[in-house]
C-alpha cells in the first residue's frame, strides 16, 4: 500500500509540474512578458527592473530609494543559452554581468548587474 501512495503523489507531482509549465507560456510570459533580445536571441520574457539590496538588519526589507543597477531577467528555460555566473550578457544592446542565475520549475531567473567597463 505505500508503493501505491509513493506513485499516487509522484503522479500528482507530475500533474503539478506539467500545470506550471503550461501556465508559463499561456499565462506569465503571455500576459506579463514582453520581447527582449538576450544574447542572440529575440525571447519573450519579463525584465524586471525593481530589484533592491537586501537589508542586513531586517533580511525581509529591502533598501528603498537605493539604485543598484540591477535588473532581473525570468525566461523559459531553452529559449536561451543558460549563461554563467560573471559571463557577460547582452540585454537589448546593454551589457550585463550575470551575478545569480537559478531555476524555478522551467523559468530561468537570471540577476544581472550592469557592466559599464
Amino acid at each position: 500500500q505505500q508503493d501505491f501512495l509513493c506513485s499516487r503523489s509522484r503522479k500528482r507531482m507530475n500533474d503539478y509540474d506539467a500545470m506550471f509549465q503550461a501556465d508559463i507560456d499561456s499565462t506569465f510570459l503571455r500576459d506579463f512578458g514582453k520581447e527582449h533580445r538576450i544574447g542572440s536571441r529575440n525571447v519573450r520574457c519579463v525584465i524586471d527592473t525593481n530589484v533592491g539590496i537586501p537589508n542586513p538588519g531586517l533580511m525581509s526589507e529591502p533598501y528603498y530609494g537605493l539604485s543598484t543597477n540591477q535588473l532581473r531577467i525570468f525566461v523559459k528555460k531553452g529559449d536561451i543559452p543558460t549563461p554563467e555566473v560573471n559571463q557577460n550578457l547582452s540585454v537589448d544592446g546593454s551589457f550585463h554581468r550575470v551575478a545569480a542565475i537559478s531555476d524555478e520549475v522551467g523559468m530561468l531567473v537570471i540577476t544581472c548587474e550592469e557592466n559599464n567597463e
